[in-house]
């Protein structure tokens, strides 16, 4: 006998797959050893460059732990600030936590972050700010809560932008109609908690740095956050997720996947969703991880979705380490924050353990 299933639930499980597309999208992958008191915790990193490049040579301004469990259906995020000190083999004095994937990229900040911080990275994805960009846009942008402060630092940042392609200009590289085009898509006359960014407005909304870098950090952990939403809208239609205890829905939206009994087909259509963010990526991760994380994180979905909790509005988040809202310490010149690597250990599995 199929058992009818609730109308909440047929809202919120077709929103499942948003979260395994959207978490495809960190751009480093990781598995911790010791997180925390319930080893059902699945961990993984995202660094996001600021450069073009997506494997080294640019700044990995982007560090987050994306922590899911998939028994709970709880998600959480841990934003780690840039500016932060790190001991990094083969220097003399500490370095920021960015200048790992400058030197060599994802694999040498995976070696580098696990030694600081405790964990046991195995698969990357890098991407470069214009691919996150792309995606978001893809998605349909996202949708925070911007202060009239942080709208006009935006457009502050957005003149700037302007004035040096201005430059190019008159090297004959850009016209001038394109110039203004650009300068007025990206200008933004709106805010508040409801305010809609595209692409590279949310891109530079979550880089913004004029207040701190810890504010910054902050505002980059929103729009990953609501970056989960606005991937959960643009697919709603594409697939519904049940189980054996709840049965096959009697309707259902696009694609029914049973999550007891995903068949090959199941995972290639989940994998057809996710091209773009692996075409647009430089990755180590291989067909088998990519299908086992999807059914792991999609299962986190469906938990809460069976406890009426929509995650992608309820995601908490954690920017760290503990010294990063302290004055700057002073190395070889260098500003940033020296941190008590034990205790940031700690608040992590703290972070991960709460109810």
């Amino acid at each position: 006998m199929k058992i009818r299933m609730p109308r909440t639930m047929k809202t919120l499980i077709p929103r499942l797959l948003a979260l395994v597309l959207s978490l495809c999208l960190l751009p480093v992958f990781a598995l911790a050893e010791d997180t925390g008191s319930d080893s059902d915790w699945v961990n993984f990193l995202l660094i996001c460059n600021e450069g073009m490049n997506n494997d080294k040579g640019n700044a990995g301004n982007t560090m987050m732990l994306v922590a899911m469990n998939p028994e709970i259906g709880k998600i959480r995020l841990v934003m780690f600030t840039w500016d932060t000190f790190i001991d990094y083999e083969g220097y003399d004095v500490p370095q920021k936590l960015d200048m790992p994937y400058r030197n060599n990229g994802a694999e040498e900040c995976m070696k580098i972050f696990n030694a600081n911080f405790g964990m046991n990275i195995e698969y990357y994805m890098s991407l470069n700010y214009l691919n996150l960009a792309n995606l978001i846009d893809e998605y349909g942008g996202v949708t925070v809560d911007i202060s009239r402060a942080e709208r006009n630092a935006l457009n502050g940042m957005v003149a700037s932008k302007k004035a040096s392609l201005q430059d190019q200009v008159g090297s004959g590289f850009l016209s001038q109609a394109i110039v203004e085009m650009l300068a007025q898509e990206y200008y933004l006359t709106e805010f508040g908690p409801n305010t809609h960014l595209n692409g590279l407005q949310a891109v530079g909304f979550g880089w913004l740095q004029y207040d701190s870098v810890y504010n910054c950090c902050g505002r980059e952990a929103k729009v990953i956050a609501n970056l989960f939403d606005s991937v959960g809208k643009v697919i709603a239609d594409h697939v519904t997720f049940y189980t054996n205890e709840n049965g096959a829905p009697e309707s259902a939206r696009g694609r029914a996947i049973n999550l007891d009994d995903v068949t090959e087909e199941d995972y290639k259509f989940l994998r057809e969703q996710m091209d773009p963010i692996f075409r647009m990526s430089y990755n180590n991760l291989s067909e088998e991880t990519i299908q086992s994380l999807s059914l792991a994180l999609a299962r986190v979905a469906y938990q809460g979705s069976r406890q009426g909790v929509d995650i992608f509005e309820s995601l908490q988040f954690k920017v760290l380490p503990l010294e990063a809202t302290n004055p700057y310490d002073i190395i070889a010149g260098t500003k940033g924050h020296l941190i008590d690597k034990d205790a940031n250990i700690a608040a992590i599995k703290e972070f991960l353990a709460q109810d």
